[in-house]
């Protein structure tokens, strides 16, 4: 919704859609660049592009969509960065987490949810959907993950450890 507003409020949104060439978007584009990173300009890019293509394919208003010769930017490396030690105690000291001690704050249990999710790399909406039951030993089942599909995830004897502090069942809204 945030990026179709974006496109009504810009400029662009003034031209018909019979008029609307590859010339417009790309003049679209260099000032969305002087804005946001080319990561957003491209994920902005894929949005119109889909609707230009629904616009020709179903509802026959183009016969080609606009975006197609428009040179995309290049998107910049992906973040190769791993949080140190200290970060991950500070974060853990501001929860108010003790290693060892069951939880008694929600504070507490986003904690050990933080490190359930270093130690198993475990999306969250994967971890806040886990329930005991699809815990056996040291495997996670996830019944349906971000790509639809199921998986079983292995756990490492910390991450075991960190599922030991928590209550079993509903006692807790983690997992």
């Amino acid at each position: 919704m945030l990026r179709l507003a974006s496109f009504c409020r810009d400029q662009i949104a003034d031209i018909k859609l019979a008029d609307l060439n590859a010339s417009h978007i790309a003049d679209w584009r260099n000032r969305r660049l002087k804005q946001v990173s080319s990561s957003s300009v491209n994920r902005e890019l894929n949005l119109m592009s889909h609707a230009f293509e629904i616009a020709r394919r179903e509802w026959r208003w183009l016969t080609e969509s606009p975006t197609r010769d428009v040179t995309r930017p290049k998107n910049p490396p992906p973040r190769d960065r791993k949080i140190s030690d200290d970060e991950i105690e500070r974060v853990c000291l501001s929860l108010g987490f003790v290693d060892g001690v069951t939880p008694e704050t929600k504070s507490q249990r986003v904690a050990i949810a933080f490190l359930f999710a270093i130690e198993s790399g475990m999306r969250a909406g994967e971890i806040c959907g886990l329930t005991w039951d699809a815990v056996n030993g040291n495997v996670a089942y996830l019944p349906k993950t971000k790509n639809g599909t199921s998986r079983n995830v292995p756990l490492s004897s910390r991450a075991c450890e960190l599922l030991s502090f928590l209550p079993v069942d509903g006692e807790s809204d983690f997992p």
